[in-house]
């Protein structure tokens, strides 16, 4: 009976040091499986905030890989990129007028562009670039196909008042529909501020007030129109005036007293020759005389 029991004691010992053996090892391994998963879900998670993709749309003259050159923010973590920052950078370029941002896991920034249109033309230093509507340089132009635009003349696009002032122009000739129908609208830069050339007709604008004054050009053209004058060129510069300056015709009286001039001019050259001719004819008869009494 003794050693029965010996070898149950045995058996229950040994069976107890497995089922310890067991529960430690499950601890262990699900110790372990649960960093496993804090580590893989960590890792998941840090991928799913880092820039891995790039959606773009309302884009048209920018493509994809323009947005991500502009950008450079591949591989980067959401939590060290501000949208606000993104939307400055997109906004540098000239063909960006607006974006609309947003984080859409894992890791894709998606953008909503609206593209700015080109409002002008800016001829600068022997080459002509489109311009947006703040007066940003949008590109240089290549080729002579090129649309019906504003012409902006000689101003430098780093002058960013002046472009401005030019810019703010164009927008009050729009709004006015005085472009329309134009074959040719040219904007310049004097001391006295802009200048406007439409269809061949000066006209000086200066600085300010454009609607205001385009009001009243719109309402006197027509007028000058009829009355069918050469025009010099019309000031638009002063807040209660107009002044229309004619061109100058050729006085009549002038020119009649040129040609008298002329004909007086004529009238002795004649009577010049005519004594020339005369003293020829005299020192002729002289030597013939001089010859017959030699002979003599």
């Amino acid at each position: 009976m003794g050693s029965k029991n010996n070898k149950r004691k045995s058996v229950s010992r040994r069976q107890g040091k497995f089922s310890v053996f067991l529960k430690r090892t499950g601890i262990v391994l699900s110790v372990a499986l649960a960093v496993t998963t804090i580590v893989l879900g960590t890792y998941l998670l840090a991928q799913a905030f880092y820039v891995r993709d790039i959606e773009v749309s309302g884009n048209e003259h920018l493509d994809k890989r323009d947005i991500e050159s502009i950008l450079n923010i591949r591989r980067e973590s959401l939590l060290d990129l501000h949208l606000e920052d993104i939307d400055e950078r997109l906004r540098k370029n000239a063909w960006i007028k607006k974006t609309t941002l947003r984080w859409q896991l894992p890791g894709t920034l998606v953008i909503d562009i609206e593209e700015a249109r080109p409002k002008a033309l800016l001829n600068f230093g022997g080459e002509t670039f489109l311009v947006n509507e703040e007066g940003n340089v949008m590109e240089r132009l290549n080729d002579a196909g090129t649309p019906f635009l504003p012409e902006i003349n000689g101003i430098d696009p780093r002058y960013k008042k002046e472009m401005s002032e030019a810019m703010k122009l164009v927008e009050a000739l729009s709004a006015r529909k005085i472009l329309a129908d134009k074959q040719l609208v040219e904007i310049g830069l004097e001391p006295y501020g802009l200048n406007l050339n439409i269809d061949g007709e000066f006209i000086k604008v200066g600085y300010g007030q454009y609607a205001e004054k385009f009001d009243k050009w719109v309402e006197l053209e027509p007028e000058l129109k009829k009355m069918g004058v050469p025009i010099q060129y019309v000031d638009l510069r002063f807040k209660d005036s107009v002044i229309v300056k004619p061109v100058k015709p050729e006085r009549p009286d002038k020119e009649n007293g040129k040609g008298k001039e002329k004909g007086k001019e004529k009238d002795k050259e004649k009577v010049t020759e005519a004594a020339k001719d005369k003293g020829k004819g005299k020192a002729k008869a002289k030597a013939m005389d001089r010859k017959k009494e030699k002979k003599a």
